[in-house]
């Protein structure tokens, strides 16, 4: 659909007018500002494709009926994005794999042809500092599903993190392309579910791993 007609069907829904601005922001997928005069609406270019139901839904939280998103919204919002690929902006000098340890692309190659058969197509990198605080926060990887992405934390680049730890965090995130978030029926982001956790308990050294892990936190932030 084009973005006049886009407008001209979301206005005639909304029944007011609109200052729509279409981009291809990769954080925010929808946001609007409500003015007396005019509603200011920026949303991401896959509502372009939305259906009807979707139209719907979006022109009630535009006019203020819904206060927060609905469950329709969201899932047609997780659904488009597991249809984006933004892995082709990565550049080179973005991607880091050659720790002073752990080599994460071996790594990672290892973990999908053991546990997926060579078909997971993505990207990983380091990120972070290898030092931390015990005011920091863990966060071991991220995935990021636009850019086909895995970051893994530089503080398990470390001769006292095992090899199965690093491949773990690695086989988890790579578990999050293989399974990806949806909304339940209640609205909800689910990205651990039944499913997924069943996956993760397939991994060879998965108590290993978790048993270093809350020794690891325990003993060096207090976690219980």
């Amino acid at each position: 659909m084009s973005l006049i007609s886009f407008q001209e069907a979301i206005e005639a829904l909304t029944k007011r007018k609109l200052k729509i601005r279409i981009n291809d922001n990769r954080q925010t997928m929808l946001s609007v500002r409500w003015e007396p005069d005019c509603t200011n609406v920026s949303l991401h270019r896959m509502f372009l494709q939305a259906p009807r139901n979707v139209m719907e839904q979006l022109a009630c939280y535009i006019r203020g009926k819904h206060k927060v998103v609905s469950p329709t919204v969201k899932a047609f919002i997780e659904e488009s994005l597991r249809k984006l690929d933004y892995s082709h902006t990565l550049k080179p000098g973005q991607i880091s794999t050659q720790g002073n340890v752990h080599n994460l692309k071996k790594i990672l190659d290892n973990v999908n042809q053991e546990y997926f058969h060579n078909q997971v197509d993505i990207n990983i990198t380091w990120y972070g500092k290898p030092r931390i605080t015990s005011k920091t926060k863990i966060t071991y990887g991220l995935y990021f599903e636009p850019q086909k992405l895995i970051k893994i934390h530089r503080f398990l680049d470390n001769v006292s993190v095992p090899d199965y730890v690093v491949s773990f965090v690695i086989y988890h995130e790579m578990l999050h392309h293989v399974c990806p978030t949806y909304v339940d029926e209640k609205g909800n982001h689910r990205s651990h579910d039944k499913t997924f956790k069943q996956k993760e308990k397939q991994f060879r050294h998965y108590q290993l791993a978790q048993d270093w892990m809350d020794q690891y936190e325990h003993a060096y932030f207090g976690y219980k």
